[in-house]
């Protein structure tokens, strides 16, 4: 089987991901051992990673200013080029899948050529995300407002795609809430059944922060510009994917 993981960055999906690489399911290339929440590759399939930055038109690694385009077209090349890691990766193994936030942009481009797969979604809230985003400093931080309002913005994007897929009744589809993997083992046993394999727990609180942050102006500043200047709340954003979870956790109960 085939699993795409799905969601914003900074929201669980190298967690995600970890937890299947290690329970096998491939998700990456080769196996590094010097993986970290902090520290270069996210268990991302680089391949896929490479495919989807030409795809975007992505300059480089920065996705705050990296808004959701209004259509893809693939060329012949890329269209090719899907196809060949798809056969490279189901020849190679019999469980793999791949993980890249922007994936939820490129995700109908791919969907063209997979096979059966299934969606693996996880969603965490933005005041949680922020704190990455945001400059610490003192030489930048007059930029807060605007990179606030950036950072929201995509992460409202990257939100409604995810949404979107998870209503596609012709994927089989799962939708984890960040927030409940790291404080109960509920959504780890969701993920467990969903795939049919033993899970290998992979959650370090150390490296995974939960706490909650302290309010921010800035993105504060943000939510209320979103809500009246694009009509888009967050909370309301919030409400329909924990509706979703919800929704299905009761189915699989």
């Amino acid at each position: 089987m085939i699993y795409v993981v799905l969601g914003m960055h900074k929201s669980g999906t190298t967690l995600t991901s970890q937890i299947l690489h290690n329970s096998g399911i491939s998700m990456v290339e080769s196996d590094n051992q010097d993986v970290s929440y902090d520290k270069g590759n996210k268990y991302e399939r680089q391949s896929v990673l490479a495919l989807n930055m030409e795809i975007l038109g992505a300059r480089d690694y920065e996705v705050r200013d990296l808004p959701n385009p209004k259509s893809l077209a693939l060329t012949g090349k890329q269209r090719a080029e899907i196809r060949e890691i798809i056969d490279s990766c189901s020849k190679s193994h019999k469980d793999w899948g791949f993980k890249d936030p922007r994936s939820l942009y490129t995700y109908p481009c791919w969907k063209q050529e997979l096979p059966e797969h299934r969606i693996v979604g996880i969603f965490r809230p933005p005041e949680e995300i922020w704190p990455r985003f945001r400059w610490r400093g003192l030489r930048k931080r007059y930029l807060n407002p605007f990179w606030a309002w950036q950072f929201l913005s995509r992460w409202v994007e990257h939100n409604e795609c995810l949404v979107n897929y998870m209503q596609d009744g012709n994927v089989n589809c799962l939708l984890i809430d960040y927030r409940e993997m790291m404080a109960s083992d509920i959504e780890l046993g969701r993920l467990e059944k969903f795939t049919g394999l033993p899970l290998k727990d992979m959650r370090r609180k150390e490296l995974y922060r939960t706490e909650e942050p302290p309010a921010d102006f800035c993105l504060a500043l943000a939510k209320y510009l979103m809500r009246f200047v694009k009509g888009k709340s967050v909370a309301k954003m919030m409400e329909e994917l924990s509706s979703i979870r919800t929704a299905q956790y009761k189915q699989e109960s």
